[in-house]
């Protein structure tokens, strides 16, 4: 392949890797296990790349790929479905293996079939990499023998492949589903049911299923006392609100093996939904430098200390989410927004109109990029003093702001809002707010970040009489659908529900009451196409955006069932 070294000298590579791939190792059994698969070598040692691409072919191995650094390797893993990749601990600059591991399973780019392993010379690394919560299937200490990297190899591929029908439901978003093998290979108490207790315990939490979650981790933690049991718990019993417990048992975790990193994520948000904003974020600087190369904790530590005024860790904190950020799927104009929007509160007009430039540059003939500039422009010149320069640049936005609405983020429309507060446009600034509001108002995380930003503007108060208001607003208009519905009206709902819809194109639970009004129609009267349209296009909108959603998972298997029933399998989705 076209990464892959064009020259090898085994005898060199071999001995410096420490394996010993002798003649027996190339037996047929290797061959017809490891022939077929797609191995990434992780290593940013040419020599060691060589070495185990020497040491795999030797059991079998045919199409090996190869990444230098953590970035090339996150590239190769977006365009192909690797089966196994090997990666070295030490990737340099800071970054290792564990880091990589991290960044792959937040984007969810290997399947679950896919072996991780981790190769390292460390032995007091062992501790560090077995604080994952789902951890690297292993890990494998230098120097090693092709035999024992085969034997090693083949446990964790057998595993993987049981969980490849698992694999194949969430590809299609069938969370409910993946759930139900677990379910069954749990029963039959093989040889990998913790491992399918584990599974069953992470999509349960990924839907928001939080009862089911709670009740397998304490199955699990009665067999074994195992951390990510343990830190799988403390998330249930966080999404049932059960705050207390769940920040002890962070706390218990903590303690055990401080390495766990997203323990400091979730304790340090249950601290700052509480107000303990000082600890929060003395629990995300500790997380950030014990792994500095994770984005969202970078993003998360800028935030809390932009909220405590401690604007040189805000600012270094928006500086490192950039810079991680630059070469990444992650990048996004808002990083550079936060950066300019801590400067500017630092007085540091220059430097502001520099990250401003940055962007302008970075995001050229980008529309939503080139939008966010002069939104913070606009912010630059008030801060300069150039008052009509300001007003004629929000204005521009704001005529933009209509266009590009329904493809810009919370968080961008959120940087806009502030822009117009910031300049005294409060009426502008409350429609941008009342229409988030309105979009996510049944997300308790968004509706406090939107609380967040009131305050910061100074408009308390009136914002959460505003935010009080329209959830209420949509509660009410949601409730007189659902009663036209189970009244039988089930054209009045959806006519209902779809006038709402128009008022708020992104709010998911209204996508999804139309949809099930729909259903529910279509039950009692037949197909209807052009209704029947609609509810698919809603829920293939819906897979996109919320995938995990727990009703939409639901929605899915109703849907199938309906279409099926009615001869329209075509329809199934």
């Amino acid at each position: 392949m076209a990464d892959k070294p064009q020259s090898q000298t085994p005898v060199i590579q071999s001995a410096q890797l420490g394996v010993t791939a002798e003649a027996g190792h190339r037996e047929e059994a290797y061959r017809n296990s490891f022939g077929g698969r797609l191995f990434l070598v992780v290593d940013s040692v040419p020599e060691m790349q060589r070495a185990m691409g020497m040491t795999l072919s030797s059991f079998g191995a045919e199409k090996v790929e190869y990444a230098n650094r953590a970035s090339d390797a996150l590239s190769k893993m977006g365009r192909y479905d690797f089966d196994v990749i090997l990666c070295d601990y030490d990737l340099g600059n800071g970054y290792d293996g564990l880091y990589l591991f991290e960044e792959v399973k937040e984007r969810n780019l290997i399947k679950q079939s896919c072996v991780f392993m981790i190769v390292t010379g460390e032995r007091r690394s062992q501790r560090v990499i077995s604080a994952a919560e789902l951890a690297p299937d292993d890990y494998l200490l230098k120097p090693f023998s092709g035999e024992m990297l085969s034997q090693r190899l083949s446990k964790a591929m057998r595993k993987r492949t049981a969980f490849r029908p698992i694999d194949e439901a969430i590809l299609r978003n069938e969370y409910l589903a993946a759930i139900e093998i677990c379910n069954r290979k749990i029963a039959e108490r093989g040889e990998f049911t913790l491992d399918f207790m584990k599974i069953k315990g992470s999509l349960s939490l990924r839907i928001g299923d939080f009862d089911t979650a709670r009740s397998l981790y304490m199955e699990v933690l009665r067999l074994k006392d195992v951390p990510w049991a343990k830190l799988g718990l403390a998330k249930a019993l966080t999404g049932l609100k059960s705050h207390d417990e769940a920040r002890m048992l962070f706390e218990e975790v903590l303690a055990d093996n401080d390495r766990i990193m997203e323990a400091y994520d979730w304790l340090a948000r249950l601290h700052r939904d509480g107000g303990d904003l000082v600890r929060a974020q003395a629990l995300l600087q500790k997380a950030t430098d014990l792994s500095p190369v994770v984005i969202r904790r970078q993003k998360q530590l800028a935030e809390v200390a932009f909220m405590n005024n401690d604007l040189p860790v805000a600012e270094f904190a928006c500086s490192e989410t950039l810079e991680i950020a630059k070469y990444t799927w992650h990048r996004s104009p808002n990083h550079y927004a936060m950066l300019a929007r801590v400067q500017l509160a630092q007085g540091e007009t220059g430097n502001a109109s520099r990250t401003l430039g940055r962007l302008r540059r970075d995001f050229r003939y980008n529309q939503a990029g080139e939008w966010m500039a002069d939104v913070i422009d606009s912010q630059v010149q008030v801060h300069s003093g150039n008052g009509v320069r300001a007003e004629q640049l929000l204005k521009d936005a704001e005529t933009r702001f209509e266009v590009l609405v329904d493809g810009l983020d919370a968080e961008a429309q959120m940087e806009f809002a502030r822009a117009c507060y910031a300049q005294h446009k409060t009426q502008l600034g409350d429609r941008v707010m009342r229409d988030l509001v309105r979009n996510h108002h049944d997300d308790e995380s968004m509706l406090a970040r939107l609380g967040t930003l009131f305050d910061e503007v100074g408009r308390g108060d009136a914002g959460r009489q505003l935010i009080a208001e329209n959830v209420q607003g949509v509660v009410d208009m949601n409730n007189l659908a659902v009663k036209d519905a189970q009244s039988g009206a089930y054209e009045a709902a959806i006519e209902r529900f779809a006038r709402a819809l128009t008022e708020m194109p992104s709010n998911i639970q209204i996508m999804l009451n139309l949809v099930n009004a729909t259903m529910a129609y279509v039950h009692r009267n037949g197909w209807h196409e052009s209704y029947m349209r609609r509810a698919s296009e809603l829920l293939m909108k819906v897979r996109e955006v919320a995938p995990t959603n727990n009703k939409f998972q639901k929605q899915m298997q109703s849907w199938r069932l309906l279409t099926e029933k009615l001869g329209k399998p075509h329809w199934g989705l």
